[in-house]
């Protein structure tokens, strides 16, 4: 008892005790005296406390403990609300050129022409036929005057061996004049000459015609006058 007295007053808690010569008795400063016979045996200690002492020392932090296991994914969320479209870009810029495409094929022959005969400007070139000759070149001649260019021969080559014993046939028109068409047989292959010594007449009429080539002074029909059109047929 005496040990506990003194703890408590080094502690500065005030102690009420209190003994009574009754036997078996309970003293207690606020409630009195008692008897621990009696059936209330619960006695209340009072205990004075003082002034709060300063806090302690901070404890010792204790072990990390063990880390944790990862938890267990969760569920995809839902899907969002679908965005609105947005404006349309710029055209990008164009691309480079693709390679050519193959030929197509050939196109279906069209009908073929009437007549064995072709036209060609009087400057010269190439005209085709149908019979026994392909193509043939033509060209004219011009002889100048004082009066100016004037027909001197028309030209045709490439005339092939299939047409010898036929006859060529030139159709020429002086814009003040009429048509006038000569006619040479073919007695060889390659170029056959159309000057003043062929038999020239007036197409339609076969009235014979003497000047439409140059053969001196101012004979021949002027250049200028004759229609760039001149005929050319290979005739049996």
């Amino acid at each position: 008892m005496i040990l506990f007295l003194a703890i408590l007053i080094l502690s500065r808690v005030g102690v009420a005790f209190g003994a009574d010569t009754a036997p078996n008795g309970l003293q207690n400063f606020f409630l009195g005296t008692s008897n621990v016979n009696n059936a209330n045996i619960n006695q209340v200690l009072a205990l004075l406390v003082g002034p709060a002492g300063p806090p302690g020392a901070a404890g010792i932090a204790g072990r990390d403990g063990f880390s944790g296991l990862n938890g267990v994914v969760g569920m995809p969320g839902a899907p969002g609300p679908v965005g609105q479209i947005g404006p349309a870009g710029a055209p990008g810029p164009a691309g480079a050129p693709g390679p050519a495409g193959a030929p197509g094929p050939a196109g279906a022959p069209g009908p073929a022409g009437t007549g064995s005969g072709g036209t060609l400007g009087y400057t010269g070139g190439t005209v085709g036929l149908t019979g026994c000759a392909t193509n043939v070149t033509i060209d004219i001649t011009r002889k100048f005057t004082s009066s100016g260019f004037r027909l001197q021969a028309i030209v045709v080559g490439g005339i092939p061996a299939g047409c010898i014993g036929q006859d060529l046939l030139i159709y020429a028109t002086d814009k003040t004049a009429d048509t006038v068409k000569c006619t040479t047989a073919v007695t060889s292959a390659g170029s056959i000459t159309v000057n003043k010594d062929s038999t020239c007449v007036i197409d339609g009429t076969n009235t014979p015609v003497t000047n439409f080539f140059w053969s001196s002074g101012a004979t021949g029909t002027t250049i200028s006058n004759l229609d760039p059109a001149i005929g050319v047929e290979i005739a049996e």
